[in-house]
C-alpha cells in the first residue's frame, strides 16, 4: 500500500477513536488503525469492502485497551499477519501496537504480543507451515491410504477449529503422524484440501461422525523407529500452541484436538528428534518436499498466460535436462567432472541452481548447468557435495563412504569453473550442499 493511502488510513483513525470512542492517546488510535490496516486485507482477498465485526464488537464491549488484549491473548492467526504483510501494514498489527507501548498493555499481554510477532516472522520465513495430526482411531486407514480426513463441524453442528484447520494446509506443508503415544510418521501434502465424503476404510472409527468432511492428500514416510514426544516433553512442551494444543503439558496425546498448526521452531525440534532415529526417513521426506515443489512451479509455468508455448515446452523439458538446456549446458561442458564420461547418452545435464528455484531465464541458462554421470548427479542435485569456484570437490558428512565406493573419494580438484557458473555455485553452496554449516 503506498503511502499516500496509508496517511488516509492515520487520519480516519483518529477520526473513528474520537467520535466512536472518544479517545485520542496513541496506543488507542494505533489500535484502531489496527482494525482499519485488518479490514485493508479483507477487500484484498474478497474484492469488495468488509468489516472486522468480531473485532469491533470487542473494542465496544469492553473498551480498545481491554479489547485489544483480549485478542493478542486469542489463538494466533498467521495468515491475518501475512495479509498485513503483503500490503507493507506489518507495523499496523495488534501485536506491534501492544508491543510499542509496554507501558499501556499488561505484562501478560506484551509477553504475548512478542512472542506472537516472533512466531509470525518464523512462519513467513520457513518455507513451510508444519502440522500435527492425532488419528490413533484412523492412523491405519489414514496412512495406508495417503491422506487425512476430518468432518467439517462437531456432531452437534458447531464449527470445529481443528477441523477448519485441514482447508489452510498448503502442498509441500509438513505433517507429523501421532497415535498410541509416537510420532510414526511424517507426511507432505501434496495437494491443497478438497470435500469428500467419509472414506469407508474407516469402518467404525468415527461412527458419530458427519459423512461430509474435507480430505487432504499426503505423501507418507513411515519410521523406522517412532519418536515419543513424552520422552522430550521439557523441550516440546515451552513450543507446544497456547490453544488447540496437540499434546497435553504432560506429554499425553490431545484427543480433543485432531489437526493442530505447531509453529516452525516445533516443527524443527521434532524434525531434528527424527533425524537423530531415523535419518534416512528424513531424507525422504526432503526428497518428496523438493518433487511438489517442482511440480508446483511447472504448473505455475503451464498456466501462465504470457508466456508463449514454445517456450513453455523448453521450460518444462529444461527440467528434465533435456532440449535447448541441453544443448547450451553441452557447449560449456562436454563431459562429467568427476567420473570423466564424454559419452553423452551417459550423461544428465544438471541444474546447479535448482530448477524449481530459478527464475525462466535461469532455467534455460547453460552457465546453470552441468554434464554429470547419473550417480553424480544424485550427489549433486541432493547437495552432498558441491564445488567451489576453483573446482576444489566439497563433501558433506556422512557421503564420504559412497564416494569411496564410487572410487570418486581421492578427486579433490574438478578444475575451473567459468564466472557465470561461479554465480550459480554460490547458490548452490549456501543454498542446496548440505555441509554448509559444517
Amino acid at each position: 500500500m503506498d503511502a499516500q493511502k496509508i496517511d488516509a488510513l492515520k487520519l480516519e483513525a483518529k477520526r473513528v477513536a474520537l467520535e466512536r470512542f472518544g479517545a485520542t492517546s496513541s496506543a488507542e488510535i494505533e489500535s484502531i488503525l489496527a482494525v482499519l490496516s485488518y479490514e485493508q486485507t479483507l477487500f484484498q482477498k474478497h474484492g469488495k469492502r468488509q468489516q472486522a465485526a468480531y473485532t469491533w464488537r470487542m473494542l465496544r464491549e469492553h473498551g480498545i485497551i481491554p479489547g485489544v488484549e483480549r485478542v493478542v491473548t486469542r489463538e494466533a492467526e498467521t495468515q491475518g499477519y501475512k495479509a498485513l504483510t503483503s500490503l507493507g501494514l506489518q507495523d499496523f498489527a495488534f501485536e506491534a501496537v501492544v508491543v510499542r507501548h509496554p507501558e499501556i498493555f499488561s505484562k501478560d499481554a506484551v509477553e504475548d504480543s512478542k512472542s506472537r510477532l516472533q512466531n509470525f516472522e518464523d512462519a513467513l520465513s520457513s518455507r513451510h507451515q508444519y502440522w500435527w495430526v492425532n488419528h490413533k482411531q484412523t492412523f491405519k486407514a489414514e496412512f495406508e491410504g495417503g491422506y487425512i480426513w476430518s468432518p467439517k463441524a462437531n456432531a452437534n453442528g458447531a464449527r470445529n477449529r481443528t477441523y477448519d484447520n485441514l482447508t489452510h494446509v498448503a502442498p509441500g506443508d509438513i505433517v507429523f503422524s501421532y497415535a498410541d503415544g509416537l510420532i510414526k510418521a511424517i507426511g507432505v501434502a501434496s495437494k491443497r484440501h478438497s470435500e469428500s465424503i467419509k472414506p469407508e476404510a474407516f469402518g467404525l472409527a468415527g461412527a458419530n461422525w458427519a459423512d461430509s468432511g474435507w480430505l487432504v492428500p499426503i505423501e507418507w514416510t513411515a519410521l523406522p523407529l517412532p519418536v515419543a514426544p513424552k520422552a522430550y516433553i521439557a523441550r516440546i512442551q515451552p513450543l507446544l500452541p497456547q490453544k488447540h494444543s496437540p499434546l497435553q503439558a504432560n506429554g499425553n496425546g490431545n484427543q480433543g484436538c485432531y489437526f493442530a498448526a505447531i509453529s516452525p521452531a516445533l516443527g524443527r525440534l521434532i524434525l531434528d528428534l527424527i533425524g537423530q532415529l531415523s535419518p534416512d526417513a528424513v531424507e525422504a521426506v526432503q526428497d518428496v518436499t523438493q518433487q511438489i515443489e517442482t511440480d508446483l512451479a511447472e504448473i505455475e509455468i503451464l498456466i501462465a498466460e504470457e508466456i508463449p508455448e514454445t517456450e513453455k515446452e523448453q521450460l518444462v523439458r529444461s527440467r528434465r535436462g533435456q532440449g535447448v538446456f541441453r544443448q547450451r549446458v553441452l557447449l560449456i561442458e562436454s563431459q562429467c567432472r568427476l567420473t570423466g564420461v564424454t559419452d553423452q547418452s551417459f550423461l544428465i545435464a544438471s541444474h546447479i541452481k535448482p530448477w524449481k528455484d530459478c527464475v525462466n531465464a535461469e532455467r534455460l541458462d547453460g552457465s546453470n548447468g552441468l554434464m554429470l554421470a547419473p550417480h553424480i548427479d544424485k550427489l549433486f542435485d541432493r547437495g552432498w557435495i558441491s564445488f567451489s569456484d576453483n573446482g576444489d570437490v566439497l563433501s558433506a558428512p556422512g557421503v564420504e563412504k559412497v564416494m569411496e565406493a564410487w572410487n570418486i573419494g581421492s578427486i579433490k580438484n574438478v578444475d575451473q569453473f567459468s564466472p557465470g557458473q561461479c554465480q550459480y555455485l554460490d547458490y548452490h553452496r549456501s543454498s542446496v550442499f548440505k555441509g554448509r554449516d559444517s
